[in-house]
């Protein structure tokens, strides 16, 4: 039997539904324990990521006990620009990775993409009282990303172009949709950053790429909720 999701990369706090399928019915869900910590209806199969980021494993038994696992991501935006590429390109989790002071430069023969933040400002601010007296926080930003693709031999030189390819695939529309964020048109070209390093040349070109997403967060405000208790007096 096997195991198949709505989607294996989401956002916090957002859902997402899990099938079981070839095996016989009726499938019962959990989610493995050590993982990000999100919950799953046990029968229907469908998942609540948590509010933290990291990695959820969903286990699916059929009545005769046998199972499948699948595992979920939950991220940021970043992370979730990274899956994209990730699974467009048919990449491993460690060959597409986000850097800010070092860049690792290939010490085998595979295909890396590392990404960057160049710069990032905020564009939006709000702060809504909801009827339930939580309030819920958010903001807009507009990043540009510097993604750089790298390996010893040719491979980044061949296959460069693929990084476009994924940017505009129909995944990466549909991760884009359901998670809140957008990826713009690409109006930069890539810039050839290859250098000699000892008898090797790595491969290395990059690409910017301007993002908008949003963060958010809700938390009780308690002046809105508690109140203290109303004495009514009359007179006699």
């Amino acid at each position: 039997m096997n195991v198949v999701a709505g989607t294996q990369a989401l956002a916090p706090n957002l859902t997402t539904y899990f099938l079981g399928q070839g095996g016989t019915p009726p499938y019962s869900y959990a989610v493995l324990g050590g993982g990000a910590g999100g919950t799953i209806n046990p029968v229907s199969g469908l998942y609540v990521a948590p509010s933290v980021t990291g990695q959820d494993t969903i286990r699916v038994t059929d009545s005769l006990l046998a199972f499948a696992d699948l595992p979920i991501l939950i991220g940021l935006p970043l992370e979730l620009f990274c899956d994209v590429i990730q699974k467009e390109l048919g990449l491993t989790a460690d060959q597409v990775y986000l850097w800010d002071q070092k860049l690792n430069i290939p010490t085998d023969s595979r295909l890396y993409v590392a990404v960057s933040m160049l710069n990032c400002k905020p564009f939006g601010n709000r702060n809504k009282l909801l009827g339930s007296g939580d309030a819920e926080q958010s903001v807009n930003m507009m990043a540009t990303l510097g993604v750089d693709i790298l390996s010893r031999g040719p491979e980044a030189r061949d296959r460069k172009e693929e990084i476009i390819l994924a940017l505009n695939s129909t995944y990466a529309q549909q991760q884009q949709e359901l998670n809140s964020f957008y990826i713009g048109k690409l109006s930069t070209g890539f810039v050839n950053l290859s250098q000699e390093d000892g008898a090797a040349i790595p491969y290395r070109y990059n690409i910017s790429v301007n993002v908008q997403y949003f963060i958010g967060k809700t938390k009780p405000v308690s002046y809105y909720n508690t109140f203290e208790t109303v004495e009514v007096t009359t007179e006699p």
